[in-house]
């Protein structure tokens, strides 16, 4: 019987989260842009669709945040967790941009011109998650590196 686990399952995961935040964006963008080819701005359906993405995005940032992602990351690299508390940050400000976002396409008179300046709004979200996404990747991966790497010196010892 194997006994090794495979030290990259919990990255796995954490990609396979992400990557399915990153389909959910796909459709969000696919559907918008469909409206937006038509010319027909539905912006109440936008905020439930985007209410369903942040949903799904609150969840993810909890997880990640109870230790559920990262927990096998700090027991390989104690170091690591003093990272934690931007993510949490960045987490809150993400998810109140997109409460914002939501009640603002919701309200009768929402502040946007037009259809295009609600999807910049929401790129701009977008594109900031993007990026905090990807830092939270390449910080795990440089951990579990690092903690492989500490693994064959001590066993080329």
């Amino acid at each position: 019987m194997n006994n090794n686990v495979n030290p990259h399952k919990h990255l796995q995961f954490l990609l396979d989260e992400h990557e399915k935040i990153i389909s959910h964006i796909r459709e969000l963008k696919d559907w918008w842009d469909q409206l937006n080819e038509k010319g027909l701005p539905k912006f109440e359906e936008m905020g439930t669709r985007v209410k369903g993405f942040r949903d799904l995005l609150a969840k993810h940032f909890v997880d990640e945040e109870q230790e559920g992602y990262f927990k096998p990351v700090f027991d390989e690299a104690p170091g690591f967790c003093i990272m934690v508390p931007d993510f949490k940050k960045t987490h809150a400000e993400i998810l109140c941009r997109m409460d914002d976002f939501i009640t603002q396409l919701k309200e009768t008179e929402h502040p946007f011109q037009s259809w295009g300046e609600a999807l910049q709004k929401l790129e701009e979200i977008l594109a900031d998650l993007r990026k905090h996404e990807d830092q939270e990747i390449k910080m795990v991966q440089q951990a579990f590196n690092q903690s492989v790497s500490k693994k064959a010196d001590i066993q080329n010892q």
